[in-house]
């Protein structure tokens, strides 16, 4: 990573986290609109997206044997976290997105909200990227995928 990036990376989540914090602990905080059933709605979908992103991962590092430099087309394994790749190639992202929004939700905070956005910003590009060089490298790559919002983006 170049050292630019960490500056940046820095900014970004310890910029936000201290404004995000400073309202969500803020004592004129408002609760959110639902209370409990909001939060515990919001907070499963927190967790669901937390495991689906780590089911990602796994499956993204099973991919390629240790010490190997092939690069193999991501496909769902029997884990159903991942049969988000039958339908986008950056699954990752799109639950890191979906986490986000519950987060969001969960706090009812404009701050977490425009933190949501820009990640999701962020990892649209990233997955956009990643899209096309799927494309570019494997002929054989799914049609139908998208980068990582299904069917749309």
């Amino acid at each position: 990573m170049p050292l630019r990036n960490i500056f940046k990376n820095c900014t970004y989540y310890w910029g936000f986290a201290a404004w995000m914090a400073y309202y969500i602990n803020h004592p004129l905080y408002t609760p959110p609109t639902y209370g409990a059933q909001q939060v515990k709605l919001a907070l499963a979908i927190f967790v669901i997206c937390q495991l689906g992103n780590f089911s990602i991962h796994m499956a993204l590092r099973d991919l390629r044997p240790a010490g190997s430099k092939t690069r193999k087309i991501p496909y769902p394994t029997k884990n159903p976290f991942t049969w988000l790749f039958l339908l986008v190639s950056c699954p990752n992202y799109t639950y890191e997105v979906g986490s986000w929004i519950g987060f969001a939700i969960m706090t009812q905070c404009l701050p977490v909200a425009l933190f949501s956005l820009v990640g999701f910003i962020q990892m649209t590009i990233w997955a956009k990227g990643k899209h096309r060089s799927y494309l570019k490298e494997f002929r054989d790559y799914p049609p139908l995928r998208m980068p990582i919002v299904p069917f749309l983006l």
